[in-house]
């Protein structure tokens, strides 16, 4: 390996562990992600566009299951809300279905901005109304995401700066009537000024509560370490560890 090669890639490194401190500080309110950093220093991830389509697949069953499809089930359609408040959809059956769908809702929405107030008026949207402090705590992650990728903490995200989560699987676990943990399988991607996009593989875990109508999430108390699910989304090791598809949305 060349000395060019590694000073090519130490500065990729090095924003994509910056990224993993900002994302661990999601812990402290119970958000428990888990970046992959896979082994060697590997490519970067293209993200491929979920197939499937409406009318492919019916639904699934109490335990996060599709239904009536065998080993090789097509991409989970997900439900819509059935209104927006404050850009985000909410309003959901109260069945499992609609707790995947809103959690892929939720966390591609609190996952993948950079700006502390909307942040915090997601979290007035989908937090259990018992969070009382939801608001505050999750505008605290753009805040740490920034500083530790070297951007103001304040004030709007510099041009060219994002971050985004693209959910491309799920698996259901600790099903009862009112509540449902949904773990996310994705990439996310760090984008910085003058930079080409990075992709990392991530689990990302949710629970989810039936509160006020609507699945919501409540206080964070997730500790598992879920970092034994990490697989290329799509491929036979995704599948092997029981990562069901999801559909283009």
């Amino acid at each position: 390996m060349s000395n060019t090669f590694l000073q090519r890639r130490r500065p990729v490194l090095f924003y994509v562990r910056m990224i993993v401190l900002a994302l661990v500080t999601f812990v402290a309110v119970g958000l428990v992600i888990q970046t992959a950093l896979m082994p060697n220093n590997p490519p970067n991830h293209r993200v491929p566009a979920p197939g499937g389509g409406p009318g492919d697949v019916i639904g699934i069953d109490q335990n996060g299951k599709m239904i009536g499809f065998g080993e090789h089930p097509p991409p989970l359609q997900l439900l819509p809300g059935t209104r927006l408040v404050h850009d985000v959809s909410v309003g959901y059956p109260h069945s499992t279905l609609g707790a995947v769908s809103a959690a892929v809702q939720y966390w591609g929405q609190i996952a993948s901005t950079l700006d502390p107030a909307r942040a915090a008026q997601i979290g007035t949207v989908i937090a259990d109304p018992a969070w009382t402090t939801a608001a505050v705590e999750l505008s605290k992650g753009p805040i740490n995401t920034r500083k530790r990728l070297g951007l103001p903490t304040s004030g709007p995200a510099p041009d060219g700066a994002s971050v985004l989560l693209t959910p491309m699987a799920y698996q259901i676990q600790q099903i009862t009537a009112d509540s449902v943990t949904v773990l996310l399988l994705g990439y996310y991607q760090i984008t910085l000024p003058g930079q080409e996009p990075e992709n990392r593989i991530g689990v990302f875990p949710l629970q989810m509560h039936w509160a006020a109508g609507d699945w919501k999430m409540p206080v964070p108390t997730l500790s598992a370490d879920y970092s034994g699910l990490e697989a290329m989304p799509g491929s036979d090791v995704a599948a092997a560890m029981g990562w069901l598809p999801l559909a283009s949305r």
